[in-house]
Formats: structure tokens, sequence, C-alpha cells
């Protein structure tokens, strides 16, 4: 591998050695995983430096990481892959090409163990905020909300109607740069929720939802001390009965009346901004 040296930040990879061999067993579990983005499995693909570091970072097993012969990796993923003792491998592009069926295969990538669900639990004993988001189904909106929330200290975020079948889904991973795993996710239906919020607010959390038309103070919102829990719709459909129903309050984002409406990734972020003060106040301690 030639080009870039480690005094640009990338290294070379120790005792390399690289896999050719379409009929390795390696390979052909990388094909496997790389045919359908979004079927359940119990192994995942994470792809690129960046979202392969916020994952490991964020606790989540891999079981091995690929560097194309054609590039080398960032020396922090090199040295953080060794602390973890996740075994790196050259892979030929040729190969990766083949495997990825497609020309734009990463460069880097690992395979990596899907984590257990998160369980209703994990987001009742947490301290922070909960985002509940009400058939939001662009991927990198929920990506670029799940990154605001780690962000912002959000406790977790509560999916209904996503059409996710895991939060292991390689277009999440991506779109999120790998903070999908450093931030409680879950998947549930309205009864789910629904028995969610019942324990959520007899442990005196307040709901409220988000509507464009609605009268409630933002301002109020924000300084609420207790925890809440914040009900986004998605931007076409808004919120649904079931959604209104659990609210106990409801607010509007102030803004230019000339726009409709601002993406659910935004709203997330300004309500989220919003409520910092409270969220990372424990991680500032």
């Amino acid at each position: 591998m030639a080009g870039k040296t480690a005094e640009d930040g990338y290294g070379d990879i120790p005792g390399e050695r690289a896999l050719t061999d379409r009929s390795a067993p390696a390979a052909q579990r990388i094909a496997d995983l790389a045919k359908v983005a979004g079927r359940p499995s119990k192994s995942v693909l994470v792809e690129d430096p960046e979202p392969l570091l916020n994952a490991m970072r964020a606790g989540l097993r891999l079981s091995e990481v690929y560097v194309l012969d054609s590039v080398r990796p960032p020396r922090e993923l090199v040295a953080e892959c060794e602390r973890r003792r996740v075994p790196v491998t050259v892979m030929a592009a040729g190969l990766a090409t083949e495997l990825f069926r497609s020309d734009k295969r990463p460069e880097i990538f690992g395979v990596a163990r899907v984590p257990a669900p998160v369980e209703p639990e994990q987001l009742l004993e947490a301290d922070g905020d909960l985002l509940i988001l009400d058939g939001v189904r662009i991927v990198g909106n929920i990506g670029a909300i799940a990154r605001s929330a780690y962000a912002f200290g959000a406790a977790g975020i509560v999916l209904v109607g996503s059409g996710l079948a895991s939060i292991a889904d390689r277009r999440l991973i991506r779109a999120s740069r790998g903070y999908v795993f450093s931030v409680p996710v879950a998947l549930m239906d309205w009864p789910q929720v629904q028995a969610l919020i019942a324990d959520f607010t007899r442990a005196g959390g307040h709901v409220a939802a988000v509507d464009a038309g609605a009268t409630g103070s933002l301002d109020r919102l924000s300084a609420w001390e207790g925890r809440l829990a914040l009900i986004l719709g998605a931007e076409t459909t808004g919120l649904t009965p079931q959604a209104r129903a659990l609210a106990q309050a409801a607010v509007s984002i102030p803004m230019n009346p000339a726009v409709e409406s601002l993406n659910v990734s935004v709203a997330a972020g300004v309500l989220l901004h919003r409520r910092a003060w409270r969220n990372l106040a424990p991680t500032a301690q």
C-alpha cells in the first residue's frame, strides 16, 4: 500500500496479509452481509473509518476490520483496533469490488456483532430526555437525529413506524457516522410506547409533542427541570392520533411564517440544544 504516510496520520497494518480468495469463508460472509442493507442478521457491516471508530468507542463488538490494498488506514483506527484486539486484514481491491458488486465498495469496513435490542427499562432508568420519532422513515434523518441526541445528552430514542428491521442497518450506521450505537435506540409499536410512557409519567416525566400549529411556549418546555419525552412526527405527515393522545402539551418552534416546516432532524436538533443545559449536566460533573 503506497501513498499516505504515518506523518499524515496514516499507518501500516501490523503483519499485513492480503485476502484474495473469493472462496474463503471470510469473503463469503462479507458477500452475504453486503447483499441486502436492511436484512436482519446477527452480524452487520460497518463502513468507513469514522463510523468504525465511533462504533468501537460506543462498545460495539467487531470481529474483524478490512482495509483494501489500495489505501492506508488512519493511524487512529489501527491503534484502536490494536487496543481492542480487533484483527485487521488487508483485502484485494478487486475482491472487494466483487463482494460488494460495485466499484463504490468501501475502502475500509468491519464486521460487527449486532447488539441486543434496547429494553424499556434502559430508557426508564436513565436520567436524560427521550425522543419519540413518530413515523420518521428517512434513514438520513434518523441518523442525523442520533448524532444530535448523543451530542446533546439525550437518554434514548424510540422509533415508531420507521420501517427499520434493526438499528444495525448499514444505511443508518453510515448516516449517523456510527453514533447510533452511542445512544440507546429502541424500535417499538404503539402499544409498547404507551406502556413506556405510562411508566415514564408515573416516575414524574412529562410528555410534549412538537406541532407546527401549537401555541405552547418552547421557552417553558426548555426550562422544565424534570425529564421530558419529546414526540416529533414526520415532516410530510405530522403527528399521528396515537402520538397526540400521549402528549400532555404541544409546542411549536418559532420561525419565519413564510417557511412551512423544518426538517425533522433540524427540529430535533433545536429542541435537544434547548435542553442541553439539563441533559449534559451529568457529563460536566
